[in-house]
């Protein structure tokens, strides 16, 4: 049965051109790539919106925006590690992030300020 069925397709395997075949299986890949890819929002856009609606010269108002960035380029860089594979190499485990972060702004800064200073009501 396998080799009826391997014999017929070899007969009509002239007629489509495999460049063709190649071609489209490429095509297909890369706009789905691309897509994905695209989907998903750059941060600089929702930083506009929290400096428009996040008032406050304060320090409160300072921290509240940058914590709501932070979170916001955490997002992204956890949308690109389902994407990018170099991405996925900088930051194979959650851990890494993690670390990349206390090496970025500092280990001497707490943390916990931040979540006390946000969990009181406004």
């Amino acid at each position: 049965v396998f080799e009826r069925l391997a014999r017929h397709c070899n007969k009509f395997a002239k007629l489509i051109p495999m460049s063709f075949v190649l071609g489209f299986y490429v095509t297909q890949a890369f706009q789905r790539w691309w897509g994905q890819y695209t989907s998903f929002p750059l941060p600089d856009n929702l930083m506009m919106v929290i400096s428009g609606n996040v008032h406050g010269t304060d320090e409160r108002g300072r921290l509240l925006r940058r914590t709501l960035m932070r979170y916001a380029n955490l997002s992204s860089v956890l949308i690109l590690r389902s994407i990018s594979t170099r991405v996925r190499k900088r930051f194979s485990a959650l851990e890494d992030i993690v670390e990349a972060g206390k090496n970025l702004f500092g280990r001497n800064r707490s943390t916990g300020l931040l979540f006390k200073v946000f969990n009181t009501s406004l």
